[in-house]
């Protein structure tokens, strides 16, 4: 591993970590995940819980969970756009680790 420091947009990728989704409306992501404590060394400090418009450039749109929550919403989205969704849980060494994203559409909106 190098010994470059990393920033916090730089979480490194925590294989066997992933993201399921819960829950869809027009506007709201709801994702569940497991404590990935058993594949780092330490406890988690906390999450966040990440959506970012697919093929987009815009800045992904996030929720903060505590370090003992494992489900989290995430809104204020488009409806009918696709989102890469991912967490990205925070050790107690203040260190990022980012789980595999998962790609969802969130449902069409009607009048």
């Amino acid at each position: 591993m190098s010994s470059e420091r990393k920033t916090s947009s730089a979480a490194s990728l925590l294989a066997g970590w992933d993201v399921t989704v819960v829950s869809k409306t027009e506007k709201s992501i709801r994702i569940g995940w497991s404590s990935p404590t058993s594949l780092l060394n330490s406890g988690i400090r906390f999450y966040v819980a990440l959506a970012k418009k697919a093929n987009s450039s815009s800045e992904p749109v996030g929720e903060l969970a505590a370090g003992n929550v494992t489900v989290s919403e995430i809104t204020e989205l488009v409806g009918y756009s696709e989102y890469n969704v991912s967490v990205v849980a925070v050790d107690s060494n203040g260190m990022p680790f980012k789980s595999a994203e998962v790609l969802v559409m969130t449902d069409e909106g009607g009048e």
